[in-house]
């Protein structure tokens, strides 16, 4: 008991004392200073580019989520995922600290994560309204009823190997904030005096995916500034070149506009009579409708595959491959995916003024010019036992290799010098007026969501936005050479060590001299 009095012992015991106080406080000091630098986060961007950091470019582009009056709808980031896999990730946390800059600085901007493991229902309702993928790296974006999905590879850069050269993150949050908040509906144009009808349920479908649906007569006007969508339907008159018969061009209207990164429907079906020259615009664009030797109209019957016994309305097969079928790659993924129906269809095939590839999976038709390139692909086709009627006989067949195409997505790429980035212009093309008729657009056949999807892969509904990448030029810190960071390295390593060292040799003498 008596060791319990001595000087030594009271001296070990504050020693021992003093350690435990300080390697406590030294941890709640760490906890503490963690928390709140992941609550309000306190982080230096060193990073050349840099690229942690919300730019004042796109701080000032954000400030247009509000209105003259200063108010701005709330919108929603919803991280997949729980809020620690974001962190843990370094490439996702590229993201997420971008998601958490924004929501700093724009307080309607509100970040959540779900995890979609334990509630994969949480998102059914985004997947089909846009159609794309939802995994555990995705992310979306809402502001009521509009809704923006992203994948973890389009916040990024690829070069041709597969390997990230550059985040382009600001870019894509910043286009859809501002796409999901704009205060008008973009404005989607169905084309009138050329006998066009019976596109009324296509024009109930439009306004529920977002568009202000309007009619326009391009003989004597314009299409509006915010037209992002024209549609064509059933026309039974050709559209004009200037010439004897008018004054005004209106396939000239639509060549400038689709130039404008802009997207075109049209609808064709078996009883479309020869339009020469709106035909011509869809050649250069790699569709022709597939008439006979004759050319004569065709409808295609396949008692193989139809959906009625006289083999006239089609079950459409999913194309797999290429640019078409990404517009449908949700509904291919289903467990059971949905029923596609073409009646009354007529077909298409690739221009003869286009380059035709056959690719492993699919074939696509190209055609490279001075200004831009264009692309053809199919999005639906028709069984290989499918047949080609004209006037009661057969007058063609399909082939596993050569199935006849009810649906295309052709697709035009232009880069601008000035920027070195790529727009975009889209025309798709249905061979079934009934394809978007009242009974076909019914939930029981997936071909309301095909049009939906195809608006959001055509980007009609997207706020362009330009917005500098940043690449991954240098790993350094900037500022910093490789002596001056050596320099530093040896100072918070050596200094606190030799401190401590010294203080310890300092009070052991102490003690002996006590």
């Amino acid at each position: 008991m008596k060791l319990l009095h001595t000087k030594k012992f009271r001296h070990g015991s504050v020693s021992l004392a003093l350690t435990v106080v300080v390697i406590a406080a030294v941890i709640l000091v760490n906890a503490i200073f963690s928390a709140l630098s992941e609550k309000y986060l306190w982080y230096i961007d060193m990073t050349p580019e840099p690229r942690f950091t919300l730019s004042e470019e796109a701080k000032a582009l954000l400030g247009q989520m509000t209105d003259e009056n200063g108010h701005a709808e709330e919108v929603n980031i919803i991280l997949c995922d729980e809020k620690y896999a974001w962190e843990m990730d370094t490439v996702q946390l590229e993201v997420l600290k971008t998601a958490l800059d924004i929501e700093k600085y724009f307080p309607n901007v509100k970040v959540t994560y779900t995890d979609i493991y334990t509630n994969p229902s949480a998102v059914n309702t985004y997947k089909e309204q846009t159609g794309k993928n939802i995994t555990s790296q995705s992310v979306i974006i809402t502001c009521g009823t509009a809704v923006r999905v992203y994948n973890l590879e389009d916040f990024f850069v690829l070069d041709d190997n597969g390997y990230v050269t550059g985040y382009d993150g600001e870019q894509v949050f910043v286009s859809s904030l501002l796409s999901v908040t704009q205060a008008f509906s973009p404005v989607a144009c169905l084309t009138s005096n050329h006998g066009e009808a019976g596109y009324e349920a296509l024009g109930t479908l439009l306004t529920q995916i977002g568009f202000e649906v309007k009619t326009v007569d391009l003989t004597s006007e314009e299409l509006p500034a915010d037209c992002r969508l024209l549609v064509i339907f059933d026309p039974l008159r050709d559209f004009y070149e200037k010439g004897a018969l008018s004054e005004v061009s209106e396939i000239d209207k639509i060549e400038a506009y689709l130039d404008g990164n802009n997207s075109m429907m049209v609808f064709f079906d078996k009883d479309t009579p020869y339009l020469q020259n709106l035909e011509q615009l869809l050649a250069e664009w790699g569709i022709e409708v597939d008439r006979s030797d004759k050319n004569d109209n065709t409808v295609i019957r396949d008692l193989a595959s139809s959906l009625t016994v006289n083999g006239y309305t089609n079950k459409a097969v999913y194309e797999t491959g290429g640019t078409g079928s990404q517009i449908i790659a949700h509904m291919r993924e289903e467990a059971v995916p949905k029923t596609v129906a073409f009646p009354n269809t007529t077909a298409f095939r690739f221009s003869s003024l286009y380059k035709e590839t056959l690719y492993e999976d699919y074939r696509c038709a190209s055609y490279t010019g001075n200004v831009n390139d264009r692309t053809c692909y199919n999005v639906f086709v028709s069984s290989p036992e499918a047949v080609a009627m004209a006037k009661g006989e057969e007058v063609d067949f399909a082939t596993a290799d050569a199935p006849f195409a009810y649906m295309m997505l052709s697709c035009q790429s232009v880069i601008n010098d000035d920027t070195q980035t790529i727009s975009h212009s889209f025309v798709l093309a249905s061979a079934s007026t009934d394809f978007a008729a009242a009974a076909a657009l019914d939930s029981r056949y997936g071909n309301a969501s095909v049009l939906s999807y195809a608006c959001n892969t055509m980007g009609s509904l997207v706020v362009p936005v330009s917005l500098d990448c940043k690449y991954y030029a240098s790993m350094e810190i900037t500022g910093i050479t490789a002596k001056e960071a050596s320099t530093i390295t040896v100072i918070f390593t050596v200094v606190p060590t030799a401190a401590i060292f010294i203080a310890g040799i300092y009070v052991m003498i102490r003690r002996k001299h006590a």
